[in-house]
């Protein structure tokens, strides 16, 4: 007359949000982890030049260690 036990509650649509809700889930984990690689992949913007400028701004090294080095950069 009313089918079996099982189909009442799973046969209703009950539980259809569960696996939509997981799949949803793990696409976007996929997502975001293919992301977060490619940012890390990403070369390195700083040029030589400008590491050199930051280190002599920092007081790291000294104006002849600056000129010599920035004139073997420009070769």
């Amino acid at each position: 007359m009313y089918g079996s036990v099982c189909s009442g509650i799973a046969g209703s649509g009950f539980f259809w949000p569960i696996p939509a809700v997981l799949l949803l889930v793990i696409v976007l984990s996929v997502i975001m982890i293919a992301k977060n690689n490619r940012q890390k992949k990403r070369p390195i913007e700083s040029s030589s030049l400008e590491i050199l400028n930051e280190r002599y701004a920092r007081g790291e090294i000294d104006d002849q260690e600056y000129s010599r080095r920035k004139k073997n950069l420009d070769l």
